[in-house]
């Protein structure tokens, strides 16, 4: 056998050190090289932090806001004015002429009949072509013809009263009563109706003269009201309602003798009716003002009272202004003596009131 070689003595670093055993003192690296490794990751981690980085903040929450404050657009700058035009120098007034007298407004259109122009003769109280005359009251006999201008003769029918059935929309309602008084110089026209439970009275009264009715004064009763106008024939003036003056041309009527004033015209002057057409113009009273007032016949027509059938001329008062859509009828028959025989007035609401002739009751 070979001897037997001692063994190497160990290496200093690998010698046993004095103190705990060497169980523990592996453990103890193991912790230490733990320790080191976590200090050199913080240690890394703090040096990240510290870089420099984008400029945002991590807490959002603690920003402060930003307000943005809208300034209004830069007003554009003014035009500049432009420069005033030299004014030319005035001129020497020019001599002024003297004034002319102002021509008279023309007559209004007279309706002419489908056979053409028909002409137009002038009557008491109305107008055609020629204007009337002046009327001046004078005596005349009772009835009959009294006395004519122009050729044309007015005739007033004889004193009575006149019974109508009265009609409201077709219904019947308490009769009317025209009543008519005269003595040759003067008159009164009394009309009365009912239309359903209120009552109208119309009043009229004045002088004759051979040019018919010269009317001095008008009453109107409705209901539970009363007015009444005055007028002065020879002033050629009419007092109103109110108090207030309007000029009343001689020939003028009021709303209800000028139904009077056609019916001697006719009575005196029966050929001039004969082809329709013919118009009639008045100026016409009420309680209110003084307006022209056109007439005109337009025809013949036979109409059945209930008493028989009765040959009447037919009347139309003409619309007094654009707007007038009131319509007034009358029919005036030769066998009453040329009185009427029917009379219709309709409404602008279309409401239609009609008096039919029912019988005379004498004076």
């Amino acid at each position: 056998m070979p001897p037997h070689r001692p063994e190497k003595p160990a290496s200093p670093s690998l010698r046993a050190r004095p103190g705990p055993d060497a169980a523990v003192w592996r453990r103890r690296r193991w912790v230490i090289v733990v320790a080191l490794v976590v200090l050199v990751h913080v240690l890394a981690v703090v040096g990240f932090l510290r870089m420099p980085g984008p400029l945002i903040p991590l807490d959002v929450s603690n920003t402060p806001t930003l307000e943005a404050v809208l300034l209004p657009p830069p007003k554009p700058p003014a035009p500049p004015r432009p420069r005033p035009a030299p004014q030319p120098r005035p001129k020497p007034a020019a001599p002024v002429p003297a004034p002319q007298p102002e021509p008279e407004p023309p007559a209004p259109p007279l309706a002419t009949s489908p056979q053409g122009p028909v002409e137009m003769a002038t009557g008491p109280g109305g107008t055609g072509t020629a204007p009337a005359a002046p009327a001046a009251p004078a005596p005349a006999p009772s009835g009959g013809p009294q006395g004519g201008v122009g050729g044309v003769v007015y005739s007033a029918p004889p004193p009575a009263t006149y019974h109508y059935a009265s009609f409201v929309n077709g219904v019947q309602n308490p009769d009317g009563l025209i009543r008519w008084e005269h003595d040759g110089r003067r008159y009164r026209l009394a009309v009365e109706t009912r239309v359903l439970w209120f009552r109208f009275a119309f009043q009229s009264s004045g002088a004759m003269s051979e040019q018919g009715l010269l009317p001095e004064r008008y009453e109107e009763h409705r209901r539970n009201k009363a007015e009444s106008s005055r007028f002065d024939t020879a002033a050629g003036t009419a007092t109103l309602r109110n108090g207030a003056q309007s000029p009343f041309p001689p020939g003028s009527q009021d709303r209800f003798s000028v139904f009077l004033q056609l019916v001697g015209l006719v009575r005196g002057n029966p050929q001039r009716y004969v082809t329709p057409g013919v118009t009639e113009t008045f100026q016409v009273a009420d309680t209110r003002d003084v307006e022209p007032m056109q007439v005109q016949y337009v025809g013949e027509e036979d109409f059945d009272t209930g008493n028989g059938v009765v040959r009447a001329k037919h009347f139309v008062r003409l619309p007094r202004r654009a707007n007038d859509r009131r319509r007034v009828e009358l029919w005036l028959a030769q066998s009453l003596g040329w009185m009427p025989v029917r009379l219709r007035q309709t409404e602008p609401d279309g409401t239609q009131i009609e008096l039919v002739y029912r019988g005379n009751g004498g004076q």
